[in-house]
């Protein structure tokens, strides 16, 4: 065996072993081309669906105007994974549930994030919903969508959670939401009615979700991905 294949094998077991391997490259880019109107959740969960081939999505961080009451027109995300970058800027162009997502490589996060203030403070409490019937042979996102959706008119839906179990928790906020979710209890999404029970969110859940970052002059918005 020549010089250069006996060091192509030790290179080779060597990769094998561990001993060389790098931890994944993490990466930030922007989107834009999302209708400023839409709802912060519902806007990552389709970003997360649509960039979930590029690697693992660490955080979606979209900027909201509060004064306006809209979210701003670029969002950040964070994702980890060989080629990341690559693959991501590769969807710059392509088509996201009737919208037309531009893709490009943005700063580290200390150039993006700004301090908090106390003006995105919740006027509401965050209400939180148990729901059971849907079908659980869906792909986990493509269950959080959907109950986003179906339930987007009884509120601001700022998260959903789907558990193993095939019971999954929908947390509104504004007035009202818990009884408007309530009365969508026996309703059919995608053919299977739904079973929509109340339940009371634990205090620790209610500080989490009081605050996120804020400014009047940069971008503001929720650094933790919801899902």
């Amino acid at each position: 065996m020549d010089e250069s294949a006996i060091k192509g094998l030790k290179l080779l077991e060597l990769n094998d072993s561990g001993a060389v391997s790098r931890k994944p490259r993490k990466t930030t880019i922007s989107v834009e081309g999302y209708d400023t109107r839409l709802r912060e959740y519902t806007l990552k969960l389709a970003l997360e669906k649509h960039f979930a081939s590029c690697g693992k999505i660490t955080t979606i961080y979209v900027p909201r105007d509060y004064k306006r009451g809209i979210l701003k027109s670029v969002t950040f995300m964070w994702i980890k994974g060989d080629d990341a970058e690559e693959k991501a800027l590769q969807l710059s162009g392509t088509d996201v549930g009737g919208w037309t997502a531009l893709v490009k490589p943005a700063p580290s996060q200390k150039d993006i994030m700004d301090p908090w203030c106390p003006a995105m403070l919740s006027k509401h409490e965050t209400q939180r919903v148990r729901v059971t019937g849907y079908d659980t042979w869906l792909p986990e996102i493509d269950i959080q969508i959907a109950l986003c959706e179906h339930f987007s008119s009884c509120g601001e839906v700022t998260q959903v959670m789907v558990l193993p179990c095939g019971s999954g928790s929908i947390y509104l906020e504004e007035e009202r939401c818990e009884d408007k979710a309530l009365k969508l209890n026996g309703c059919k999404m995608g053919g299977m009615n739904l079973v929509v029970e109340p339940v009371k969110a634990r205090p620790e859940d209610l500080k989490k979700r009081k605050g996120r970052p804020c400014t009047t002059t940069g971008y503001t918005g929720y650094m933790p991905l919801s899902t």
